[in-house]
């Protein structure tokens, strides 16, 4: 326990459950120094935690599932550890982008403990930088979490105007990456210590760790419900066996799955890892989506930026990053929506992709694989909408047309040719000309956008170039398509 206290000094709705055998164990990990605040990521196969196993120095380690079981953990690669005390890491679901809590790091600060994000790049933590003074104080900022879409981020301060000891804050981040001004969360807050948050995929259900009155004894572990906004209902101790006369924090629940994390103090005051099986109080199902992204010629993987739209809203739901060494992504989705999966990187053309997700595949898992083409004969088809039988471009096709405009001005030499495409309703003479109307219709947007019109060419194949030749209402969906080729 003594090390926990280390961190806080210096890093600083109603549920009804079904009766049921909840087995809690120890993770084969642990050892006899302090191992706490797991946190895991790319659908269950990483686990990270913080561990002072060496020499009394806290520092973030991460470990791998293989089979059933875990291997030996290890100290993460780069520059995060570069703290006098370091830990309780929380990462986006692709496990690329972490924010960790920091006391007296290589990086300045702001206060005795702050705030850090790092991205992992080749396979080591780098590009660490201080959340800056929106979210840190003068005082003990740690124990983040990060929504799944990670744009949200809850942690923990002890700074002044909180109502008690340690209380619970949340900032958001803007389109540009910075974050905003933290508030604090009065719903979740008492006049005691409210510590470890942690919100799970499904961004609504939150655990927290509190030893206000009434628990099993010292910290227990709360659950409550986000309703709207940061509006949420009251918290429902999970009593035994998950609490205990012990102290308990770091509840982490995994999607879709029957498993959950959490840290308990044992017999001899240290912190020790433990698994709750079923957890009791699983988060909403959500919608895992995966893939591997690679160069459509030579096969290898890709290390791309990744953006999910909401196509009715308009808002993005998701940022992330396919590894660089394996090309992997990981994302984490709301079902009966309708999506947008664009990918893009130097020296390629950007994929785009549209995917309908209805209501009956929540709590599955989709596997996307991408192939993207490089500049010097790529193509790629356009999510470009247009209404049955019209030539006018619908609000839903300007965030595409916006990428088109950006890959025009990043590629300042790059000519394409624009070719619209209908299904095989309708006469050859007729389509020929709403093919045509519907190509000239995305060239002149990029026009008016300021893109030279002698870079681009616009060419009507009617219904001659089925992607899929089939008359059932998918495949004429699929061949009804604005495509961009490079010239």
């Amino acid at each position: 326990m003594k090390t926990l206290y280390t961190l806080c000094l210096f890093l600083g709705l109603t549920f009804t459950t079904i009766a049921q055998q909840v087995e809690v164990m120890n993770v084969p990990f642990n050892t006899s120094s302090d191992d706490f605040a797991p946190v895991v990521t790319k659908n269950g196969k990483i686990l990270y935690f913080t561990s002072d196993r060496s020499g009394g120095r806290q520092k973030i380690y991460v470990t791998d599932r293989k089979g059933a079981d875990w291997n030996a953990p290890e100290e993460i690669n780069g520059d995060a550890n570069d703290g006098k005390q370091v830990g309780a890491p929380t990462l986006t679901p692709d496990g690329l982008f972490m924010i960790f809590s920091a006391y007296k790091h290589d990086v300045s600060s702001n206060g005795r403990t702050d705030l850090y994000s790092a991205r992992k790049i080749a396979g080591k933590w780098t590009d660490v930088q201080n959340l800056g003074t929106d979210v840190n104080s003068d005082a003990f900022d740690a124990q983040p979490s990060l929504s799944s879409d990670g744009q949200t981020l809850y942690f923990v301060s002890d700074r002044d105007g909180g109502k008690g000891g340690t209380d619970i804050y949340v900032t958001n981040r803007s389109s540009s990456g910075s974050w905003s001004k933290a508030i604090n969360i009065n719903e979740l807050n008492s006049d005691s210590d409210d510590m470890s948050p942690s919100i799970s995929s499904d961004n609504s259900t939150m655990f927290i760790s509190s030893n206000r009155s009434g628990g099993e004894g010292g910290f227990d572990i709360y659950t409550t419900k986000r309703s709207s906004g940061m509006s949420f209902g009251s918290l429902t101790n999970l009593r035994t066996p998950i609490n205990s006369t012990a102290d308990e924090y770091f509840y982490s629940a995994l999607p879709n799955s029957t498993t959950a994390y959490f840290s308990r103090t044992n017999s001899n005051g240290d912190l020790d890892v433990m698994t709750a099986v079923p957890n009791p109080y699983p988060s909403e199902p959500v919608l895992l989506v995966q893939g591997v992204v690679s160069d459509a010629v030579t096969k290898l993987p890709l290390g791309t930026a990744i953006t999910i739209s909401d196509l009715k809203t308009g808002k993005k739901v998701a940022n992330l990053q396919s590894d660089d060494a394996t090309g992997e992504y990981y994302a984490t989705l709301t079902a009966g929506h309708t999506y947008s999966l664009t990918a893009s990187k130097a020296g390629y053309v950007f994929y785009s992709e549209r995917f309908e997700v209805p209501t009956t595949m929540q709590g599955n898992t989709v596997t996307k694989d991408i192939e993207l083409s490089p500049l010097s004969a790529g193509s790629t088809r356009l999510l470009i909408f247009f209404d049955y039988d019209e030539d006018k471009l619908k609000e839903e096709s300007v965030p595409e047309l916006e990428r088109i405009v950006d890959f025009m001005r990043e590629n300042s030499v790059s000519k394409v040719a624009f070719e619209g495409h209908t299904d095989d309703v309708g006469a050859d003479d007729y389509n020929d000309k709403l093919s045509q109307r519907r190509a000239d219709a995305v060239k002149q947007y990029l026009i008016q956008a300021g893109i030279t019109a002698d870079r681009m060419s616009a060419k009507g194949f009617g219904k001659r170039k089925p992607l899929v030749k089939s008359t059932a209402d998918e495949a004429r969906a699929q061949n009804r398509r604005v495509e961009m080729k490079i010239k």
